[in-house]
């Protein structure tokens, strides 16, 4: 718990220099009582809040939208015409304003489902084109090209609020938004987004449901922009068609990027930045797009995670370079304690046995399963071999379910799953250990571990936003696991490095703690040993035993036969998608047939 603790604090001290640089340009418009900075600091408090949304979608879960301005156009629009029509109130109008922009933005997400980032940002960028047109094609509901006029202000009763009580209420909108995002960042769902946006074939392994996730990005993303169109029609008393161009969908994106994207000051610190710019650019108008298009670039080639990106990267290196070299972490051959025992937690029931019945899958011309049937008993280790492209990885791929197989079936534990999905596998108790890392980079290693958990936890996403007693119960429990895990792979006290800046050999631990942090009942590993040291494969060959007599069934796809033949009960040659053979290590691995297969000659 203390780790945790230390962990909070050191994301306080992160988050300070931000929070103060906040402050200041939030109390400059209270104390100044310019009207004009007023104003200004309302607008940019409105962006910072539609940025938020789209921090969440773009920099946690990587979808390119360039359709947030549309979203903004739907909730003022909306909110204009129930208070300037129907007489509503702003607080009876502005959540029928976010409803509607969660619908608009759900429907922008469908195609998410189904394309990469990239056509998303088309389709997105196809619909800020098409909203102004809309609008004007609208004209007996929207006003056409003069708009919406006369939408009134909020009120308190009989009380009005002014200029000034705009500013103070997009203030406190942005705070409980903040927390909120912060919370969600840093919980099982914060997790899951990063996880799609980085290793989606990952995200399913332990659980998460892309499109699920997607949608729900969309969904936040929707909803901050309905909000903030709501606000920013009560802010300037009218909307018009004009005010919702491509330039201004284009704007947040544009925000998100130079401020830091998947930071929670980005959005913050990009629209300050874009505040400010053209105050301080004022004599040189039209060379302002050359200066942003340039600066933008800089930003990609030299900080391509933003100024808050920046800022981190660099406060990183000065304290790196502070550590004395006698104290800096090596690689885990020189750390890790073979001796540790590895803190597993029990399964969470009777290990899975599966069968596989004529199971075949090409690719192209190429058949990378010629109709295999193999059955592997619950309990043990079953070590697959065979050279290069035999169909060893594809074979671990069908089972887990991140390929469906052409013909043939997979059978669970008696359940035939040759229909379902990787996620539903994992909610049954299946992980998978892949054959090239695949991690959180920018995530801390506690994060990582935490995300193999995704399918034990049971707090809802209200649970988790709201922070409520049992949701912060199970969440420190599990990361008090987490931290034992990361012990037991020789990573004691290192829970808040990222995991990008581990050695190869300390990324396939992390890997495994994550996996075994599922509690699997099997756990499907595809070449662990490679790129480890002898002391890191002793230690290795040790933690798959423990693994399978804590009652978990192992798959074990592996080219070191010296590992293979100390771990494994029974082993499957593969040759060319062709089962060769298959039972005890010694049996298989001296068959005449294997031997040709690693040879390439009759033995």
């Amino acid at each position: 718990m203390s780790e945790v603790r230390g962990a909070r604090s050191r994301a306080v001290r992160r988050a300070a220099p931000w929070l103060v640089l906040v402050a200041a340009a939030a109390a400059l418009p209270l104390v100044s009582g310019d009207p004009t900075i007023t104003y200004l600091a309302t607008t940019a408090g409105i962006y910072v809040l539609v940025g938020t949304g789209l921090n969440l979608m773009f920099g946690y879960t990587g979808q390119v939208s360039l359709g947030q301005g549309a979203l903004v156009a739907v909730g003022a629009y909306t909110t204009g015409i129930l208070m300037a029509d129907h007489a509503w109130t702003f607080w009876a109008a502005a959540p029928v304003a976010v409803a509607v922009a969660v619908g608009a933005g759900t429907l922008m997400a469908l195609p998410a489902f189904r394309l990469s980032s990239w056509y998303i940002a088309l389709v997105t960028l196809g619909a800020a084109m098409a909203a102004r047109s809309l609008l004007v094609e609208f004209e007996g509901l929207t006003g056409g090209w003069s708009g919406l006029m006369g939408i009134p202000r909020p009120a308190l009763g009989p009380w009005e609020l002014g200029e000034r009580d705009i500013l103070w209420l997009v203030l406190a909108v942005n705070v409980m938004l903040f927390v909120m995002v912060r919370t969600i960042v840093g919980s099982r769902l914060g997790r899951g987004m990063m996880a799609v946006r980085d290793a989606p074939e990952m995200a399913q392994s332990v659980g998460v449901a892309p499109a699920r996730m997607k949608l729900f990005a969309f969904a936040c993303g929707g909803a901050t922009a309905g909000l903030g169109g709501a606000l920013l029609a009560v802010h300037h008393g009218l909307v018009t068609p004009d005010d919702f161009t491509l330039d201004f969908s284009i704007l947040f994106l544009l925000v998100v990027i130079i401020g830091g994207a998947a930071r929670l000051a980005g959005p913050v610190i990009g629209t300050l930045l874009f505040f400010a710019l053209p105050e301080l650019l004022t004599g040189l108008a039209e060379w302002r797009g050359l200066i942003y298009g340039a600066a933008l670039l800089v930003l990609m080639v030299y900080a391509p995670q933003g100024v808050a990106g920046a800022w981190e990267k660099l406060r990183a290196r000065r304290r790196s370079s502070g550590v004395p070299a006698d104290t800096a972490h090596t690689d885990t051959a020189d750390t890790a304690d073979p001796g540790v025992p590895i803190e597993a937690g029990p399964p969470r029931g009777e290990p899975l046995g599966v069968e596989l019945i004529g199971v075949r899958k090409s690719f192209g011309g190429v058949h990378a399963l010629r109709g295999i049937d193999l059955t592997i008993e619950p309990g043990t280790v079953h070590a697959i071999v065979g050279p290069n492209g035999s169909g060893k990885t594809t074979l671990l791929n069908v089972i887990s379910r991140l390929l469906r197989q052409d013909e043939g079936q997979v059978i669970l534990d008696a359940e035939d799953v040759s229909r379902a999905h990787a996620e539903r596998l994992a909610r049954r108790g299946v992980a998978r250990v892949f054959q090239t890392p695949r991690l959180l980079g920018t995530s801390s290693l506690r994060d990582n571990v935490l995300l193999g958990a995704y399918t034990r936890e049971r707090s809802g996403g209200p649970a988790i936003v709201l922070r409520l007693p049992w949701a912060r119960r199970e969440q420190a429990e599990l990361a008090a696991e987490a931290d034992r895990l990361l012990a037991g792979h020789g990573l004691a006290g290192r829970a808040s490095e990222e995991a990008a800046s581990l050695p190869h050999g300390e990324q396939r631990l992390l890997e495994v703690a994550r996996a075994l942090m599922a509690r699997p009942r099997l756990l499907l590993m595809d070449e662990p040993a490679a790129g480890l040291t002898p002391r890191e494969l002793e230690s290795l060959g040790r933690l798959i035993r423990a693994i399978r007599d804590t009652g978990t069934t192992v798959v074990l796809v592996e080219h070191h036969i010296e590992l293979v033949a100390s771990v494994a009960d029974v082993v499957t040659v593969l040759d060319r998608g062709r089962l060769v053979t298959s039972g005890p290590p010694q049996e298989a691995l001296g068959d005449a047939r294997v031997v040709e297969v690693y040879l390439g000659a009759p033995a």
